[in-house]
């Protein structure tokens, strides 16, 4: 998620070109962070101090940690907690990007923070983002007025990256009035004395390209057939949240029948949150609500 978001962010100020920015995410899987690049990303040392290792490297037959021990830069204790960030999606985008000379690591610090004032950020939110911990994000995101609804949003966020694209993000989140029109797939949600709304609205093709991948098929465009798979796979998330409520707060959701249309559907609500969710370069609303 975390790469999707601060790609997004380097395509839109025009330092990264959206194929660019595609072949970064093929590549996050295949590379090998380096520990210079985690050194100089957690402040442990300075892009100097990690440029000067990387030369020593290249003369003598040692590794990057063990170097920067005898330098003094770091400590054996810190070159462990390196160690275990190598996995770490963040970092591994970013060494894509290095390996591709998209970025230095000495440009790093000044990007992110362009990327933390440019979205209002505080220090403790960017380092939520750079987590890729979901439920981090989505609190990140949500606006304080949505906090009913992070559970649903983490579980919506969750299920798209393990049954969609695992490259999904969140663009935005806010809270505003909620019309049934456009290609939509909504559900309802009954419990006692409430009802909720929750679904997808296409926006520029990724509510397409969502239901293709849910219901294996190739749609070629989003007509009733594709709109019934984005309903299943909301059916698949409300499910979960309702399994989520009876099992935390012992409350009992029961699910409606959904209901998609290619012009729209028959809901209204004054107070919606509209999480805007990116799916494979493209796209769509989330939308829910409690209705009265």
């Amino acid at each position: 998620m975390v790469e999707s978001i601060i790609g997004s962010y380097l395509v839109d100020s025009g330092r990264i070109t959206r194929q660019q920015f595609r072949a970064a995410l093929d590549k996050m899987d295949s590379v090998r962070v380096k520990l210079g690049l985690i050194a100089v990303s957690e402040g442990f040392m300075t892009f100097a101090q990690a440029e000067e290792v990387n030369r020593l490297q290249a003369v003598c037959d040692k590794r990057f940690g063990d170097i920067a021990v005898e330098k003094g830069y770091l400590t054996d204790e810190q070159v462990g907690k390196l160690l275990k960030r190598q996995g770490d999606a963040y970092l591994a985008f970013i060494q894509a990007l290095e390996d591709d000379k998209l970025i230095t690591i000495g440009e790093l610090s000044n990007i992110l923070e362009e990327f933390k004032q440019k979205k209002c950020l505080t220090n403790t939110e960017l380092e939520d983002i750079k987590s890729d911990d979901v439920d981090k994000i989505v609190g990140v995101y949500l606006p304080g007025e949505a906090a009913e609804y992070e559970q649903l949003v983490d579980i919506v966020v969750k299920t798209l990256i393990r049954l969609v694209d695992r490259h999904t993000s969140i663009v935005k989140a806010e809270m505003k009035q909620l019309e049934g029109t456009g290609a939509m797939a909504v559900q309802e949600m009954q419990g006692e004395n409430v009802r909720y709304v929750s679904g997808f609205r296409e926006g520029d093709g990724a509510l397409l390209t969502a239901a293709s991948f849910f219901g294996q098929e190739d749609f070629e465009k989003l007509d009733e057939d594709a709109l019934d798979a984005a309903a299943e796979l909301m059916n698949c998330i409300n499910g979960l949240y309702a399994s989520a409520q009876s099992k935390e707060h012992g409350a009992f959701l029961e699910l409606m029948p959904p209901q998609y249309g290619v012009s729209g559907v028959d809901v209204q609500a004054e107070n919606a949150c509209v999480v805007t969710l990116q799916i494979d370069g493209q796209v769509c609303e989330f939308v829910t609500a409690k209705l009265n």
